[in-house]
C-alpha cells in the first residue's frame, strides 16, 4: 500500500537514553539482525518527509543519515527531547518514537495521526501510555520549558489531568519497547522463524 508522507509533522526518534538497563547503547543492538534505530528510521521515513534523530552522543548515528540534534539539556529524558525537536525545528507538530521500539509499524503511527486534535494524542494499551510514542503540537512548548526549569521531567505528570489531550486506545504490540537483554533474547525467541 502507498503511504502519503506527511510533510506538515516531523518526525522524531529519541536515542539519548543511558541504556543502563541494557548495558550498552540499546539503538544500536540487533533484532533479526537489524538494529533498533535502522528499523525505527525505517518506519518513519516511510510516514514523513522529514525524520530526526535527538540525542546526548550525536557521533553515534553520524552514518543514519538523518540531521541529528544534540539534546539542548543533556540526560533531561524524553522531555528535553521533545524541547529540543521544537526549539530546533519550525514544526508545529512532532510525531516522537523511542528508538527501542523493534516491533514499531506504519499502521500504528497513522492511527495516531488520525486522532490528532489539541495539544497531544497519546496511546494507552492495557492502561499504561506511551509517551514515547505520541504526537505532541507545539502549544505545550513554554509548559514544557516551564517544567524542565522546575526539574520537572516526567511526561506522565506533565499531562496527568491536563486538557487537549487525546487518550487512544492501542491493541497490538508496535508500542513493545526493549529494556534488557533478556528481553531481546525473549522477542527474538518468539519472532524466530524456522
Amino acid at each position: 500500500m502507498f503511504l502519503k508522507k506527511r510533510a506538515d509533522i516531523l518526525g522524531v526518534v529519541l536515542a539519548g537514553g543511558r541504556s543502563s538497563r541494557f548495558g550498552s547503547n540499546k539503538a544500536l543492538a540487533l533484532f533479526q539482525g537489524v538494529s533498533f534505530v535502522e528499523r525505527t528510521l525505517k518506519v518513519m521515513d516511510a510516514l514523513f518527509d522529514e525524520v530526526v534523530v535527538v540525542t546526548n552522543t550525536p557521533e553515534t548515528y553520524q552514518s543514519c543519515h538523518h540531521r541529528i540534534f544534540q539534546d539542548m539539556m543533556p540526560y533531561a529524558g524524553p522531555m528535553g527531547g521533545l524541547v529540543t525537536a521544537f526549539e530546533k525545528t519550525s514544526y508545529d507538530r512532532l510525531l516522537v518514537v523511542a528508538c527501542d521500539m523493534p516491533l514499531l509499524d506504519t499502521q500504528g503511527i497513522q492511527g495516531i495521526i488520525a486522532q490528532d486534535d489539541g495539544d497531544a494524542v497519546i496511546p494507552v494499551h492495557d492502561g499504561i501510555a506511551e509517551y514515547l510514542m505520541a504526537l505532541y503540537h507545539r502549544d505545550l512548548l513554554p509548559d514544557l520549558k516551564t517544567s524542565l526549569s522546575q526539574e520537572q521531567r516526567s511526561l506522565r505528570k506533565f499531562f496527568s489531568g491536563r486538557p487537549g489531550v487525546s487518550w487512544l486506545p492501542m491493541a497490538g504490540k508496535t508500542w513493545l519497547n526493549v529494556n534488557t537483554r533478556e528481553a531481546l533474547q525473549d522477542l527474538e525467541n518468539v519472532h524466530a522463524t524456522d
